[in-house]
């Protein structure tokens, strides 16, 4: 450990300081992800590994210092200035090694869950959630604090209430080492390991950020990326309450990581393995805080000393001629404990995108399927939750099928994008926070996917992002649901208006 700091050190002092603000995350609260995924679907900026996120505000700068002014399209020239503006990007190197942001923001809706697909109740609600951010840089060491003021903490109906005092939380906090091609930070953030906006088989932006040990290291062609973090424990009744301080609760932590083959900018493969790992005394682990062991190999070997759920698989993306591609498989519960035929439970995620320039639209498609135990497992701590949130997606039993054009509109207002879609969503009777269950009633085997009697929903909508500058945005998501099988009782129904919308500022001061 001892020589990895110094080598850090010693990176920091020769590495050139293209222009300050380097070592950051660019959150993934942040939309300006949607103008860099506009660039990618057309080619540009893939530099950027587009299903590992988040990106330091340094990657990103040297991705748009890669970019040919000239031959980019009028549509494409707006986009890539709200993304220098966000990222204060300046080719003269103007340094901004701290600052300040505050953030103002709120969401109304007439669903009390953030989720059209998904609505409870029909009433109006309103969840402001304001943040104040600071932030400051020496050479590649970063240090940030952020606390963000969020009502939906208390309200939300699935997690865990995350906000006790004031309904705060800080989110988005972390201290470490940010260069070029070498990552080590401890906090609080983020990830998202699939294309920003889709679901990822690993981690998402479904839960919230937990606290943990990220490390990063990147060369030519391959490059492996590890997230040891600490998750919420399982209390002495078995259940998850977010206080399991108890002599007979159990610890849990979450280890994962992937490595990546990027032969060229336009394709990249990655193995990836998760293991929520578990125990009275569980703790920092020395084993899997190393992110180039092999999972499979080593934990069910001896010495054992915690109770595990490993996951594994691979993703694959790639872009040829304006069109792009996005694949996951995720294998969970390979071996069975009892080996009487329980159907193999997986998670397969994929998109396609064509992306044109005249007119500029992106025709986009995306199918999920997540088998009926995916995430679960016979023990209740195993389970890939934090705070009550799916850690990758929040069900599992379901498929769900979406298509969509974006329309972009930056020639009568800049930054709108207007996306009209239809979904289809079909949902089974399994959940992940339950008994692990491996047969029906009757004794029959489960469906692998579908169990029971499914609900399911098809929503036409309309989803409309509008951001005229960097430090304003408004979002918009308003729909018509049409459900059959209502909780999952046959020939119940039910259609109804779904809206959520956001709409918030930035203020911010920055300098030396």
């Amino acid at each position: 450990m001892k020589r990895f700091l110094l080598l850090l050190l010693v990176l920091s002092l020769i590495s050139p300081t293209l222009m300050a603000q380097q070592s950051r995350l660019l959150s993934l609260s942040d939309y300006t992800y949607d103008y860099i995924n506009r660039m990618q679907k057309r080619g540009k900026m893939l530099d950027l590994n587009p299903t590992q996120l988040p990106y330091s505000y340094g990657e990103v700068k040297a991705s748009l210092a890669g970019l040919s002014e000239n031959r980019l399209t009028a549509h494409e020239k707006v986009w890539v200035d709200l993304i220098k503006d966000r990222v204060n990007y300046s080719e003269a190197g103007v340094k901004k090694s701290m600052g300040v942001e505050l953030n103002v923001a709120t969401r109304l809706s007439d669903t009390k869950r953030q989720n059209v697909l998904n609505p409870l109740n029909n009433n109006v609600y309103v969840y402001p959630y304001p943040s104040l951010t600071g932030y400051m840089e020496k050479d590649n060491f970063v240090g940030q604090i952020h606390v963000r003021h969020d009502f939906y903490y208390d309200q939300e109906p699935d997690g865990l209430d995350a906000g006790r005092r004031l309904y705060n939380r800080s989110e988005d906090s972390y201290v470490g080492y940010n260069g070029e091609g070498v990552r080590f930070l401890l906090g609080r953030f983020q990830h998202q390991w699939g294309r920003y906006g889709e679901a990822s088989s690993v981690i998402s932006t479904n839960a919230l950020a937990f606290d943990q040990l990220n490390i990063g290291l990147k060369g030519k062609y391959f490059s492996f990326n590890s997230v040891l973090g600490e998750l919420d424990g399982l209390s002495n009744n078995g259940t998850f309450t977010g206080r399991s301080v108890g002599a007979d609760a159990k610890d849990r932590y979450v280890a994962m990581h992937r490595i990546n083959w990027e032969p060229s900018r336009y394709f990249g493969m990655s193995f990836f393995e998760t293991v929520v790992y578990s125990g009275y005394n569980s703790g920092f682990s020395l084993k899997y805080a190393n992110p180039l062991l092999v999972f499979g190999f080593v934990t069910d070997n001896k010495p054992k000393n915690d109770e595990n759920n490993l996951m594994l698989g691979g993703m694959m993306w790639g872009h040829h001629q304006n069109f792009s591609f996005n694949g996951q498989l995720l294998l969970d519960d390979l071996e069975h404990t009892n080996n009487v035929g329980e159907p193999i439970t997986f998670t397969f995620l994929s998109s396609f995108n064509y992306a044109m320039s005249n007119p500029a639209i992106d025709l986009n498609l995306e199918f999920e399927a997540v088998a009926y135990q995916t995430y679960n497992t016979d023990q209740a701590e195993g389970r890939y939750l934090y705070l009550g949130r799916g850690i990758a997606t929040q069900n599992n039993d379901y498929m769900k099928l979406k298509l969509y054009p974006d329309i972009y509109l930056d020639q009568y207002a800049q930054g709108l994008k207007v996306s009209p879609y239809v979904s289809w969503y079909a949902q089974g009777e399994q959940v992940i926070n339950q008994e692990f269950n491996r047969r029906n009633p009757d004794g029959s085997v489960i469906d692998v996917i579908l169990s029971g009697q499914e609900e399911e929903t098809i929503r036409g909508g309309v989803h409309v992002l509008y951001q005229p500058i960097s430090e304003v945005w408004f979002e918009l998501d308003s729909g018509y649901n049409s459900l059959s099988n209502k909780n999952h009782i046959a020939g119940l129904s039910e259609s109804r208006w779904v809206t959520i919308a956001r709409v918030g500022v930035r203020l911010a001061l920055y300098g030396d």
